[in-house]
């Protein structure tokens, strides 16, 4: 169905997850009406409200239409809470056919209204797909989850169950007990991306960019500041890293080194930033998203942070700032290679 000035459908501005999404539905022929924006204590987390129905499209004056003229409209993203949201599969298909050149469709699907555990669970479900927690791996227990993510005990108990039931993950009793990874991917995980990762895009994108600069500016002071025991530190983790068994030893051994890179620059407040940049690429959990067991992209890595920490040593600022912006380009390349397996997922099934 095409659409001109005489047949021109107004749909109130969808926000999902804090993020004005009005990019991927310009693209869909829909124009943006006003609405209004409730803040919310977790707009990642918060249940979604359906809208009002806004009135008929013929009690909407021509000069109304030409306010709200699609090509007025500047993109925002902003930490404002839903009125509305569609159905995040629908927004992977508008952003699977602009990607594919594709004429998107008109058609929309019925609002759905996810509960906070399902938010819970496709986050959790996305998180293991990126590899922030890996087969064998134990996630972490239900009071640090919920501290995490700001939500009750019972609601991640809620969604843990539902990664269970899809066998994501198994529950282990005793001791070390506790909820067991282990599958990064499975049937249900390529929905839950989609609903995860699509609505989060523009700001992910953002993040990206803002990550390999900050972590590229405390490379650049940890090669200006660095003392001995740094460069011990990262050594050691180095040498961890090169010997390492498993991806779980990998990621171990990662995370030192970086963290003795950011240690090196000799600011706790740049070790704060670089951290809370951790938490937002990785969905809110401190851990880096590792992806699937690639030895190409071990090799990269390590031979990465060798020149990395060559060029920390030897003080060379701007050679180890360039070689950081370029390394943490990796982290943005594992979410991507997911969000486009789900979405290629999605027109398979």
């Amino acid at each position: 169905m095409s659409l001109d000035e005489t047949d021109v459908r107004c749909l109130d501005s969808i926000w999902i997850n804090g993020l004005d999404t009005i990019p991927f539905w310009k693209s869909a022929g829909w124009v943006r009406c006003g609405s209004r924006h409730a803040p919310r204590k977790d707009p990642s987390l918060s249940a979604r409200i359906p809208a009002e129905e806004p009135p008929p499209t013929h009690q909407r004056s021509q000069q109304h239409l030409h306010q709200h003229d699609p090509r007025s409209v500047t993109p925002q993203v902003t930490q404002q809470a839903a009125d509305t949201a569609p159905p995040a599969d629908d927004l992977a298909r508008v952003l699977g056919q602009a990607l594919d050149g594709n004429a998107p469709t008109s058609l929309l699907g019925p609002v759905r209204v996810p509960s906070v555990a399902t938010e819970v669970a496709d986050r959790l479900m996305t998180a293991i797909a990126i590899g922030d927690y890996l087969p064998g791996e134990r996630l972490p227990g239900e009071r640090e989850l919920a501290t995490l993510l700001d939500v009750s005990r019972a609601t991640i108990r809620e969604a843990v169950g539902r990664l269970q039931a899809v066998g994501i993950v198994e529950i282990r009793r005793g001791r070390t007990g506790g909820a067991y990874v282990r599958t990064s991917w499975t049937e249900a995980t390529a929905a839950a991306v989609r609903r995860t990762l699509v609505p989060r895009w523009p700001e992910l994108e953002q993040l990206f960019d803002l990550r390999g600069l900050v972590e590229g500016m405390a490379a650049r002071a940890a090669a200006q500041r660095r003392g001995d025991r740094d460069l011990e530190a990262m050594r050691a983790a180095l040498d961890a890293y090169a010997g390492a068994s498993s991806l779980r030893e990998e990621q171990a051994a990662d995370a030192a080194f970086h963290a003795a890179v950011v240690t090196a620059a000799g600011n706790p407040q740049i070790n704060a930033l670089s951290r809370d940049l951790l938490m937002r690429v990785s969905l809110g959990f401190p851990t880096e998203p590792y992806g699937e067991d690639d030895p190409e992209t071990y090799r990269q890595a390590l031979n990465e942070h060798r020149a990395l920490y060559e060029a920390i040593s030897a003080r060379d600022a701007e050679r180890a700032g360039s070689i950081a912006e370029r390394h943490f380009t990796m982290t943005a390349d594992v979410i991507r290679a997911m969000l486009e397996r789900g979405l290629n997922d999605s027109r398979d099934s």
